[in-house]
């Protein structure tokens, strides 16, 4: 607004002094000049403190935060992925053994399908929730640093096309880079393999329940058993279908687990890949740094 109207008086005073207008006049609005060019640069100057408040900020709070953020999750996944791992070969012996069998009361299989069904129901929810909360975090911070500088940009549309789509990558401090590719990786984890895996388990459970159902209500005909307990393996016991059903069930689980084991085995290398990001762009900032005619971001 200042600027504009600076602008507009500068011109009026270019215009009076080309008609050779009278002094009075010119000097009244040359003093109109001064004043709004004084305003500008005070301006300019409150501008200039609150940016290198901002810069501040991010680069000794904001940053080495974001840093330490990296660093917990990178640890958390590595445990994570040693879980997973003994998990998913655990499931994948037993398995593969074909001598797996559940001996268990039919009320209380009733009721741990029900609750494995909730359970499953609610990891998918908030697996799903999980990452689009560190996608929105990211995306939030990103779009925050990039309204702290101004990129210069290319009259030719052509040449900005052909330059690096991220600049500040390239260019930045270390927190431009490591927020940057963490958005590209985060798109790239194998979220849907997880998140199709979990409802395959989910519906593998739910064949049990009505099945179940039918099974108690059959055993009312026949004499009462003295095992208080229903072995599925029996060949007097459940139908071939149960049976095939729970085959699919160990069969859902593995791959639940094998998708788990590798979503934390891909997290493992994002984070390790992250800070790798941050020390190169580091050393590379530093240098760019100490050249001369250096450009602050």
């Amino acid at each position: 607004m200042i600027r504009r109207d600076y602008d507009m008086k500068c011109k009026i005073l270019r215009q009076l002094d080309s008609k050779g207008e009278s002094s009075n006049k010119i000097d009244k609005t040359r003093a109109v000049v001064k004043d709004l060019h004084s305003r500008i640069r005070v301006a300019i100057h409150r501008i200039n403190s609150i940016s290198k408040r901002i810069e501040e900020l991010r680069d000794t709070e904001l940053e080495p935060q974001l840093e330490e953020l990296i660093s917990g999750l990178s640890r958390m996944w590595e445990g994570m992925f040693e879980c997973h791992r003994l998990q998913y070969h655990i499931i994948s012996v037993a398995y593969n053994n074909g001598t797996t069998k559940i001996s268990i009361q039919s009320e209380s299989h009733r009721q741990f399908t029900i609750h494995l069904e909730t359970v499953l129901s609610s990891l998918s929810s908030s697996f799903a929730k999980w990452i689009g909360a560190q996608k929105s975090y990211l995306q939030a911070i990103n779009g925050w640093l990039v309204k702290c500088v101004s990129v210069e940009e290319k009259s030719s549309k052509k040449k900005r096309r052909r330059k690096s789509e991220h600049p500040l990558r390239d260019t930045g401090p270390p927190i431009y880079a490591a927020c940057d590719v963490w958005l590209d990786m985060l798109d790239k984890l194998p979220k849907k393999e997880v998140t199709d895996s979990i409802k395959g388990l989910a519906a593998e459970t739910s064949f049990f329940l009505p099945r179940q159902e039918k099974s108690h209500d059959k055993s009312k005909n026949k004499p009462h058993s003295t095992d208080p307990h229903l072995n599925i393996l029996r060949d007097d016991a459940p139908p071939v279908d149960w049976v095939s059903g729970f085959e699919r069930f160990q069969s859902s689980l593995a791959r639940f687990l094998e998708q788990l084991n590798n979503f934390a085995e891909s997290s493992v290398k994002m984070y390790g890949h992250l800070e790798q990001t941050i020390k190169d762009s580091r050393a590379r900032y530093e240098r760019s740094m100490s050249q001369p005619n250096n450009t602050v971001v």
